[in-house]
This record gives structure tokens, C-alpha cells and sequence, in this order.
């Protein structure tokens, strides 16, 4: 099945795929930060990563001896993370559309996403997908986008280093209320919740970021399912 969405950032972030790790940008450092802290404790699990990018915490979860199965739905994000990756064996990549195509995800212990959720439309569908796949107790970390940043036009961009072309990825603006109902109506229950507020730790990284003190810039979310 086809998905309108997906084809149209599938090309983006084929096209930002070489220059992602190196790109300046204030929320996925924040998610570098603040979010692998939240599962350091995770070992020896069965875990399955939706939109794993470049591998970012896809070697982070393997280094931490976790059995790794690492999804995503742009070509070029994978051939990055698999050059990563090269030489372990606990981990394995597919290059899939989670949200349509029937990968036989099941019996998880854990499932993990992040900076992914603005991009998915129907919200039911997704964690419902995420639900199918794990097993009764099993679970769900996710990072995203503050909701209120996102409230406010903030969403995934680049600048193509080929043309300097400014490519702005297909995005949807979920409430924190809907997310969270719409987790809960498919078996998952809420165990934490954080907000990443901007500060000292993010201004050491690059002094423009002065901006963002005080601003809350990711939502972090560990769900159980039933």
C-alpha cells in the first residue's frame, strides 16, 4: 500500500541522509542528550526501533547488549546506519513503511522512537502498531518535538547541501492530550513522562542556542502496555 506521506519524506530524508550526523541542529542534540539517559538501564532485551535514521541510538541500544531489529523507510538513512553498525551482529536493518507494510513484528520486550511521531498522521494506527508488537508488559520509549513547539509551526527541516535548498519534511501537529489518549486506547499506559527544558548543557554545544533556555524542546514518554 502506498502512503502518500511516507513516499514524500522517504526522498527528504534520503536527500539529508550524508549530512544528517553532522547537521546543526538544536532538537536532535537535545534528543542526543536527554533521551539514551532514559533506557541506559536496558540490556539483553528484544528490542525494535521505528525510524532508526542514521543509528543514532540503534548502536547505543546494541552496545548496551540488546538484539536489535531497526526500522526505517529511507534507503539512505540505512546505508548510514549500517556503516555504523558494521561488524555486530545483534541488530538488523529493514527498510520498511511501519505504518502499512506487514513486517510480523512481534514479542518484543521493548520498542523505542524518536523525533518520529511528527511525521505520523493517524496516530491510532501507529500505536496500535507499536501495541501488536510488543509483548504483555513490554516497553515504549518515545521522544518527540515538544507539542507546544510544534503548536507553533517548529518541525523536522534542512537545508539540501547539493542545492541550499530549504526542505521542510511533511509534518502533523498531535495535541500532548491526543497523543496520550490515543496511546491509552490501544493497551499502552503512560509511566513517565518529561519535559526537556533548554539550558546550560545545550548552550555548551553551540552558544546560539541561548535562544532556547527556558523553552521546553522535547516531550520524552515511556509507555507499558498492558
Amino acid at each position: 500500500m502506498n502512503n502518500p506521506t511516507s513516499d514524500a519524506n522517504r526522498s527528504g530524508y534520503d536527500r539529508w541522509a550524508q549530512a544528517y550526523d553532522g547537521y546543526v541542529n538544536s532538537t536532535v542534540a537535545t534528543d542526543d542528550l536527554y533521551f539514551p539517559p532514559l533506557w541506559a538501564d536496558v540490556t539483553g532485551m528484544k528490542v525494535v526501533e521505528i525510524g532508526c535514521g542514521t543509528g543514532r541510538h540503534t548502536l547505543r541500544l546494541v552496545q548496551q547488549g540488546n538484539q536489535v531489529t531497526a526500522i526505517d523507510l529511507s534507503a539512505g538513512m540505512l546505508k548510514i546506519a549500517r556503516e555504523k553498525l558494521a561488524g555486530f551482529e545483534n541488530v538488523r536493518f529493514i527498510e520498511a513503511d511501519f505504518m502499512v507494510d506487514d513486517l510480523g513484528l512481534l514479542d518484543f520486550d521493548m520498542a523505542l522512537t524518536a523525533l518520529v511521531l511528527e511525521h505520523i498522521a493517524d496516530l491510532e494506527v501507529f500505536f496500535g502498531a507499536v501495541s501488536h508488537a510488543l509483548k504483555p508488559g513490554g516497553a515504549f520509549y518515545m521522544s518527540e518535538i515538544h507539542p507546544d513547539r510544534i503548536a507553533g509551526g517548529t518541525q523536522a527541516n534542512f537545508i539540501d547541501p547539493e542545492n541550499g535548498e530549504a526542505v521542510r519534511l511533511t509534518s502533523f501537529a498531535h495535541s500532548a492530550a491526543d497523543i496520550e489518549a490515543k496511546a491509552l486506547a490501544t493497551g499502552l499506559s503512560l509511566r513517565h513522562r518529561a519535559d526537556i527544558i533548554g539550558g546550560d548543557d545545550l548552550v555548551a554545544l553551540n552558544p546560539d542556542w541561548t535562544r532556547h533556555t527556558g523553552r521546553a524542546m522535547i516531550r520524552m514518554w515511556r509507555f507499558e502496555k498492558a
